[in-house]
This record gives C-alpha cells, structure tokens and sequence, in this order.
C-alpha cells in the first residue's frame, strides 16, 4: 500500500492570504475581525499586528480602501446602477457614510467620478507608469515598464480582442504588497528564478493576478500575485506559497508575442466602447506568461466580462 502523503499544513503568510482571499469576496459584508482572526489561528490583537505587518494596513482601513474600489469599479462601469445600491453592495451602511469615505479616497465625489472623473485620477495615481499591469520583463530590459503610456491606433487592441470562457486554474502563487513598475518586474523576475531553481521545469506557464483596476490602485495599496499552475510542482517549499483558484469564466483576451500590452489599452479601445460587454467585478484580471522557443515572452491578458 502506497503511504498517503503528508498534509499540507499552511504556514503564517498562506494562512492570511486565505483570510484576505475571504475579506475579498465578502467585501460587502460586516468585518468581523474575531472571526478572520480565528480563522487564521490568531488571537484578534495578534492578527491585526500580523496583518499590518504584511499589508501596511490594519485589517479595518485595508477592508475599508478594498470597498471603495469595488465601487468605484462599478461606478465606472455600471452606470445603470444607482450609487446608492453601489454603497449597500460595498458594506456601507448608509449613503452618507459612503459620500464621506469615497472623497476621502478619491478627492471627489460618486457624481464626479462616474461622470469622467476616474480619468483625472487614474492618471495623477499611478502617473507615467500608468497602468503597466503586470511584469515579468528582465532586470536587464526594463524600458518597457518605464516608458509613458501611449494610447493604440484607434481600433488596433479591439481588432486583437476575442472574449473567451477560460477554464479554472489552479495557482499556487506569491503576493507582492506594495510593489509597482519596475521594483515589481524584477521581483517577479526573481520569483521565476528561485522556482525554477527548486525544479519547476523551464517554459513552465506563470500567471498574474490582479484582483482591481490596477489604474485606480496607488503603488503603496498594490496587492499582485504572481505564480504557477499548482499541479506543475508539489513539495515542502511550496508551504510558502498561498493557494487560490482562478475562476472560470468569460474573459476579453489579448493574445501577445514579444511584447507587453497593456490593460489599459483593452479598457480604452475596447471596453469602454462595448455595447454587448462589461467588466464583472467580481473575478480578476489575469495575465498568462510563458517563454516561446526563442526564448521570448509570450502570452495572453484576460479581462473578465459579463453581458450587459
């Protein structure tokens, strides 16, 4: 008889990567930090020094900031959806509760955000490196992260675009908290290495993972995951690791070879120009990464989409 293998016990940081995993789908829900903290194995006072210690937030204010992009989210893109359901879906308990704590993040009103007023913010935030997404670019050539965003010809991104039912995944993965541009590429790059160098086989597929509109996240607030298909590699290093399923579902998707679009550009030349699709706020933006024979990048980005 074959011995059963050990189970897989998570460690302090994939424990709380579970936790924030759950916050996040639970977004419009009561915080009971009694609860998250138990389910992490933590006293309350425990967690929430853990928690700031990872994050660089408290679990409240990172609750709290977590909220106020979904909504701004469905603000930009739901506009059929009264901001006063946007608020009770967030977990604000009342419209003025929300109209304070939404100035307060973003410097104006709902009204004036929905109105056009995410551009303005989109581009102050995150400033030249406007929106570069996801990064796995060498150390050595990052001139592509580091170059200003160029709007595409009117209709090239939307000629590349087909929306796709992709399967789940499932990722084991690193979270990188406050990393942007360059400093997060060559993180990335890094991560890439040390798996590689613990046997995950070269030209393995890796996946980004960003939960928001990156271009309404501030550096300091960036909460990225970068990994590789669980089944690819299993052992005691990957304890480490956090472990989350990428849901199914329909994606706008952007096939890319030697290059490195930009989400951005799908938002601006195809979805903001949609009559049959838009952005599902409820599941992740995703990118897919793998070195062709050439030894170049390639791969795909993915925008879930749901019918209007």
């Amino acid at each position: 008889m074959t011995a059963r293998a050990p189970a897989r016990t998570p460690t302090r940081v994939s424990r709380l990567y579970e936790v924030m995993d759950l916050m996040l789908d639970s977004v419009g829900d009561p915080l009971n930090l009694h609860s998250l903290a138990a389910s992490a194995s933590y006293s309350s006072f425990h967690f929430d020094r853990i928690f700031r210690e990872l994050t660089g937030f408290s679990a409240v204010e990172y609750q709290r900031k977590r909220r106020l992009r979904r909504a701004a989210h469905l603000l930009r893109h739901e506009p059929d959806v009264a901001v006063g359901r946007i608020a009770q879906d967030c977990g604000f308990p009342c419209n003025a509760a929300f109209s304070k704590a939404f100035k307060q993040q973003f410097g104006m009103s709902a009204k004036r955000w929905r109105d056009g007023g995410w551009r303005a913010y989109m581009d102050a935030q995150v400033g030249r490196e406007s929106d570069v997404s996801f990064f796995v670019a060498e150390p050595g050539n990052l001139e592509v992260i580091l170059a200003p965003y160029c709007p595409p010809e009117p209709g090239s991104i939307a000629a590349r675009i087909a929306v796709r039912a992709l399967p789940a995944v499932q990722l084991r993965y690193q979270r990188f908290f406050g990393q942007s541009g360059a400093a997060l590429s060559v993180a990335c790059n890094s991560f890439i290495c040390e798996r590689e160098r613990a046997g995950l086989p070269p030209g393995s597929p890796w996946y980004g993972v960003f939960d928001e509109d990156p271009g309404f996240t501030g550096e300091e607030e960036y909460c990225y995951d970068f990994g590789f298909g669980a089944a690819a590699q299993a052992g005691e290093e990957d304890r480490q690791l956090g472990l989350r399923v990428l849901p199914a579902g329909n994606y706008a998707v952007l096939e890319f070879r030697h290059e490195w679009p930009r989400f951005r550009s799908m938002y601006e030349d195809w979805l903001d120009r949609q009559a049959v699709w838009r952005l599902d706020s409820t599941r992740p933006h995703i990118q897919k990464v793998e070195r062709s024979a050439d030894g170049q990048w390639q791969g795909w980005l993915a925008l879930p989409v749901k019918k209007r």
